[in-house]
């Protein structure tokens, strides 16, 4: 029965249920816990059933551009400055760049920001057990490398993202004082549990020309002046540590422009029960 399911659409780079990137699976996570319906994935949004006859959710992740005229956008955004998006329903995006490029393209779309990943706390207790100075999130593209440097540092957690347990790897997290990341949800999550974080670079491998980034911080008021380019082969704890310390104004979002955020988004939600 239509009425007991939601249909999403989400980046995937393996069937569902499969070990896949964390940031992509809190679509459907996320889906199922704020609608409380079986969440059926989209093949695309492109596809002709989904074109024309199926309503059809676009949320977590720069996956925008996918978006046909029976998508209802809530919280995705752009993943380069210049991306060609058709029309859809929009009722919440990323953050202030995204609405720039869809105000530029046409389009009809509210004030309304964030990424729905930063609702997670609604559904995943915020419990901390820091057992960890610091984490180090990277960017799938970019795990290899840093598990090889850093897999005999103790004090370090190293936490992977591809993965088939939401919960697990949230509270994995949580489990961090404080995070590097490569990963924008690295960053999106810690900000939702009010963990420091700090974004960096540790190749070019990752897609995009990093508006996604930007697009984020601006939502919550953070101004990044700098990007930072660590070399995993080269760095250390220390390194970390001073970064850290040297860019204490990036790290938090406030706590009330974070709730305001939180509160703006669950309230434009379109599926939620």
């Amino acid at each position: 029965m239509l009425m007991n399911k939601i249909h999403v659409y989400w980046w995937a780079l393996n069937a569902q249920g499969e070990i896949d990137n964390y940031g992509d699976i809190l679509a459907p996570f996320l889906a199922e816990k704020l609608s409380g319906k079986k969440v059926v994935k989209v093949s695309h949004p492109m596809q002709r059933w989904y074109k024309w006859f199926i309503k059809h959710y676009i949320t977590v992740g720069s996956i925008i551009c996918a978006a046909s005229k029976n998508s209802i956008v809530w919280g995705s955004g752009i993943i380069k400055k210049n991306e060609n998006v058709r029309a859809a329903k929009f009722v919440a995006v990323r953050g202030p760049r995204t609405r720039k490029r869809l105000l530029e393209l046409g389009y009809q779309v509210p004030e309304v920001y964030g990424d729905p990943a930063l609702l997670l706390p609604k559904f995943i207790s915020n419990v901390k057990e820091e057992k960890y100075a610091l984490g180090i999130i990277p960017h799938y593209v970019d795990y290899d490398a840093i598990v090889a440097r850093f897999k005999d540092d103790t004090t370090i957690k190293v936490i992977n993202l591809m993965t088939n347990d939401v919960v697990k790897t949230t509270q994995e997290i949580l489990e961090c004082q404080q995070i590097i990341s490569s990963s924008l949800h690295g960053v999106i999550v810690s900000h939702a549990y009010e963990i420091p974080a700090l974004w960096v670079k540790f190749s070019n491998k990752v897609s995009g020309d990093n508006v996604k980034f930007y697009d984020y911080f601006e939502s919550l008021n953070i101004t990044y002046h700098q990007e930072f380019f660590i070399n995993p082969s080269e760095s250390s704890i220390v390194d970390f540590e001073k970064l850290l310390s040297e860019n204490t104004s990036v790290l938090l979002p406030s706590k009330d422009k974070l709730i305001q955020t939180q509160e703006a988004l669950f309230a434009s939600c379109p599926f939620k029960k």
